[in-house]
């Protein structure tokens, strides 16, 4: 089911090339019918235990999910045409962190001006992870993860988009020097993947089965990671390769997410 709101569809008659200079209030107009034009769906709603969610799909199968608190708004997009994934953290008077990876140029993490790329120096990614929304963030999404091991909230349609937020919040920890957050994380979604989802239809369970056989396979790959980044000589060339073992299978989970997403054009969602 599509929705679209404020669709302007503009004819010019006569003259059509007539130089006028537009006033801020048509310049911002113009700007907002532009960002519209590239939405085809649209979704709000609340995520039991999780919060006030939104979603958009573009045309162009870009992804874009909003978790919104008080104290912070996570946001995750995801392009197909780049298959980059981005993690924005934000927060009220602090300069939002910005998380990049699954496209061309790899993992970079960036504050404002600081910018980090790759995995080889931790410390300098751990030094970005400060301040009161990612503080916030971290505990929010514990809260919830500790929800889910007591299985104490049902499977639902828009599980997947759940599951994200789950994995971000994991790889915040990890980023942060938690090495089991991703596995965690991994080993709730498996648990849940073998619960029946009752509330999809029909019309959903292809989607969704192919859904649940893609996070098992990345799931195998990021197992053959690891143990080659276990078999690393060096303590801290290990610890490096197994950071990128769990962004590498963040960045398929939210990947197959955005398949997902575009498979049922969000109509599980809420």
């Amino acid at each position: 089911m599509v929705a679209m709101t404020g669709k302007l569809m503009i004819v010019a008659i006569g003259a059509a090339l007539v130089s006028v200079v537009p006033s801020p209030a048509e310049a911002q107009a113009r700007r907002v019918v532009s960002t519209r034009q590239d939405v085809a769906v649209a979704r709000a709603g609340e995520v039991p235990a999780l919060g006030t969610v939104s979603a958009t799909l573009g045309w162009d199968q870009r992804m874009e999910v909003s978790l919104r608190e008080s104290e912070f708004v996570m946001t995750r997009t995801y392009t197909p045409a780049t298959r980059e994934v981005e993690l924005t953290v934000s927060g009220e008077g602090e300069l939002p962190l910005v998380l990049r990876f699954g496209g061309a140029d790899g993992f970079s993490a960036s504050r404002g001006t600081r910018v980090v790329k790759g995995t080889s120096t931790p410390d300098a990614i751990r030094a970005l992870l400060s301040g009161r929304a990612v503080g916030a963030a971290r505990r929010h999404i514990g809260n919830y993860e500790r929800r889910l091991i007591s299985r104490a909230s049902a499977t639902r349609p828009d599980d997947p988009h759940a599951y994200g937020f789950l994995l971000g919040g994991a790889l915040l920890a990890s980023l942060d020097g938690d090495p089991t957050a991703v596995g965690r994380a991994r080993d709730i979604i498996r648990g849940r993947l073998t619960q029946r989802m009752r509330a999809v239809g029909f019309e959903f369970k292809y989607c969704v089965t192919d859904y649940e056989r893609y996070l098992l396979q990345i799931d195998t790959d990021r197992t053959q990671c690891l143990d080659a980044a276990n078999d690393r000589d060096s303590w801290y060339g290990r610890a490096a390769d197994r950071l990128g073992c769990e962004i590498e299978f963040m960045a398929g989970a939210m990947a197959g997410e955005g398949q997902f997403a575009s498979c049922i054009a969000l109509g599980g969602f809420f």
